[in-house]
């Protein structure tokens, strides 16, 4: 069944599925047309949590990489949520959400109106972090009309670039993380030692929230309904078994707000465009790249795509400092 809820009620909307079926996607905001039968579909699975230990600063390639990403996935911190805000920010942090607007309702796979386990990505591409960036901390978006939730906020590097997928996802570290009670809240997972992430051509960044089924209440994200890339959902008791974009199954106007708090580059690696690693962006940088132009030269190569052309020199003209 599909529930619209806002913060202060719930209203049935439609019965798409079989009593037996039990658990629907839910929007905590507005009601939303769906698009096919994938939109209403639901099993039961377990919970979605993470063990083990974590690779820390640079990533490493070596790690295996599971059916089921959370599997290989491992403990970073023990830092845990915290709504008071990164106490180690850094200076150069990085949205795709076009505000901190966190007033639209999220979507979550639910039954008669308590939510199951669910997962949410974003993806941030080179042309945001650049080649390498060091993640602090995390601001994400939560809402909770029930009891806390623990969940966990992972970091991965998916290698392919584009929509993410559980079976390519290279777990970076991962902060366990406590879903507090309240509506429209910014927590922070905190990262301590720092994660480095270093991204190839055509790798991007994902962050990844998983948590478990509510006893008593409706979890779900928090965010606006602007942004420059997608919101992906994960919930197998709702079939969808990988990462699927929220505006295919009727949700364009809910997404998730994250914010990565930190610093460009990896002890000393420099902004996006800053491809002469002296801190700004300037002519120089501008002269390197019209120099690649056409090549797939690494170094002016800022967002990864395996060609030097409009779209870096977009990143350079972004950043530009003179």
């Amino acid at each position: 069944m599909l529930y619209v809820t806002s913060h202060r009620t719930r209203l049935l909307a439609a019965s798409l599925l079989t009593a037996s079926l039990g658990a629907a996607l839910a929007s905590s905001a507005m009601a939303a047309p769906q698009k096919g039968r994938l939109a209403a579909r639901f099993q039961t699975i377990g919970g979605v949590h993470s063990t083990g230990e974590a690779p820390t600063g640079r990533r490493a390639r070596s790690l295996p990489v599971n059916d089921d990403y959370r599997a290989s996935t491992r403990m970073a911190a023990m830092m845990g949520t915290s709504p008071s805000g990164c106490l180690n920010p850094g200076a150069n942090p990085v949205t795709t959400n076009d505000s901190g607007d966190l007033s639209v309702g999220g979507v979550a796979c639910a039954g008669g109106g308590i939510s199951t386990e669910n997962s949410y990505a974003r993806v941030f591409s080179q042309s945001l972090v650049g080649a390498a960036y060091t993640i602090n901390c995390v601001n994400f978006g939560v809402e909770n009309t029930g009891s806390p939730i623990d969940g966990a906020l992972g970091v991965y590097i998916d290698p392919t670039g584009g929509d993410p997928s559980v079976s390519e996802l290279q777990p970076v570290g991962v902060a366990n993380v406590s879903l507090t009670t309240g509506a429209s809240q910014l927590l922070t997972a905190s990262f301590d030692p720092p994660l480095c992430v270093e991204l190839e051509a055509g790798e991007t960044l994902v962050v990844v929230l998983d948590y478990g089924p509510s006893p008593d209440g409706f979890c779900s994200f928090a965010g606006g309904n602007a942004s420059s890339s997608p919101t992906y959902i994960l919930s197998a008791s709702c079939g969808v078994s990988d990462f699927l974009d929220l505006a295919l199954i009727g949700f364009p106007n809910n997404q998730w707000y994250v914010e990565l708090s930190g610093d460009f580059g990896c002890g000393g690696s420099s902004i996006p465009g800053d491809l002469n690693d002296d801190g700004i962006v300037d002519g120089t940088d501008l002269s390197i790249l019209l120099g690649a132009w056409g090549t797939a030269d690494p170094i002016a190569d800022i967002t990864g795509d395996g060609d030097v052309n409009g779209s870096d020199l977009a990143v350079v003209l972004g950043n530009w400092t003179g």
